[in-house]
């Protein structure tokens, strides 16, 4: 960047005295970049501005022609602008707007957010004349901030923090009502699905299981009805109660499936975007496509504006017959991915098991998923008024 700055020069120098010249630019300090020999008698180097304006006193009495090949940088940059006054006017127009861009908001950025309407809170953020293309002032947005903050009654706190050209919605959602009543409400720990303990974690109630019991599904596992030597009394049960659970799932073999076949035709989408926002995006060329490979080539200079060229190959829907072993394979996997759809995110997979079963002359695979999670669910004491 520092030698764009000062500007260079890529020159040719021929002659006799080659290596003389060199030596005498070393020892002024003129300094030499890129040095490599040219046809027979000639090199070819680059040197800054300074160092090329003593280049003429430093070849004197050599027998040595330099000539000039190209030149760079900001210096020679600036003389061809000043030459060209529409292109200087240009320039600074482009810069003037870009720096009237960058003032003003382009994207608004949600964060925190799970149950709270986005739209119902862009529409307030406009009320304080927040939006795309707005440029608001620090207090205003302390103001909305505020504002946001008493009239959406759902959170718990809201702030707005601009960052360049976004401007970023921080949420904090407030306990839901059902969770407070909760806490204040006698109530059970119950088994929501059957399956064997693996782990019990209290912090309130009395646990009423133990690791290894199998339970069912309604069974207490954390009683909100505590029992000591000398009295009783009710709270609302709080803790963990783990159990490993069992999802089976099935599926018939089939020798004929319908699979995707990729053909040897490509095609090109083009969007451009600003940030993670797209604002024009072209048609696919085929009505099912994958993406092979996506190029991005910056386009805002200096702002986060993009371009994207995303390659595409088509791909059709075929019928293809199989053998019985791969029909098998393919039932296994199909049965094992349902059963895996079963099994809650947050849940750890134990092990898995498959099989094949012979039923009145139909082949079915069956996938077993045995997964530990967290099985308990409130249950409120009846209310005897």
């Amino acid at each position: 960047m520092w030698h764009f700055l000062k500007g260079y020069v890529i020159l040719q120098a021929e002659g006799m005295s080659l290596a003389r010249l060199l030596r005498r630019m070393s020892e002024n300090g003129v300094r030499v970049r890129g040095l490599r020999e040219g046809r027979a008698g000639s090199i070819r180097f680059e040197t800054d501005v300074k160092g090329f304006f003593r280049l003429h006193a430093l070849k004197h009495g050599l027998p040595v022609r330099i000539r000039i090949l190209e030149r760079h940088g900001f210096p020679f940059l600036l003389q061809r602008i000043r030459k060209r006054p529409v292109l200087w006017i240009g320039t600074a127009a482009v810069l003037i707007g870009l720096f009237l861009f960058s003032q003003r908001i382009w994207l608004i950025r949600f964060e925190g957010i799970e149950t709270i309407d986005r739209a119902e809170l862009s529409d307030l953020l406009k009320e304080h004349g927040i939006r795309i293309g707005a440029r608001p002032k620090g207090p205003v947005l302390i103001t909305a901030a505020n504002d946001l903050s008493v009239r959406i009654h759902d959170a718990a706190w809201i702030g707005l923090d601009r960052e360049g050209i976004t401007l970023k919605v921080s949420v904090v959602e407030a306990l839901p009502e059902s969770e407070k009543h909760a806490q204040t409400v006698p109530s059970d720990i119950v088994a929501d699905r059957d399956g064997i303990i693996t782990n019990v974690l209290v912090t309130r109630g009395q646990a009423r299981v133990k690791i290894g019991d199998t339970v069912h599904k309604g069974d207490v596992l954390i009683s909100g009805t505590v029992i000591r030597k000398d009295a009783s009394y009710q709270t609302w049960a709080n803790g963990t109660v783990c159990a490993a659970v069992r999802y089976e799932a099935e599926c018939e073999l089939c020798n004929t499936i319908t699979e995707a076949v990729l053909t040897e035709r490509t095609g090109c989408i083009r969007a451009l975007r600003i940030g993670d926002l797209t604002i024009l995006r072209s048609q696919p060329e085929f009505e099912r496509y994958r993406i092979t490979r996506t190029e991005t080539i910056p386009v805002g200079y200096g702002l986060p504006t993009y371009c994207d060229r995303i390659l595409t190959q088509e791909v059709v829907i075929r019928e293809r017959t199989v053998s019985d072993e791969e029909a098998e394979q393919i039932a296994l996997a199909n049965a094992r991915e349902a059963a895996l759809d079963m099994v809650p995110k947050d849940a750890v997979i134990l092990n898995q098991y498959g099989t094949i079963h012979m039923t009145n002359g139909t082949k079915t695979a069956v996938v077993i998923v045995t997964a530990e999670e967290n099985i308990g669910r409130t249950e409120e004491y009846p209310n005897d008024g």
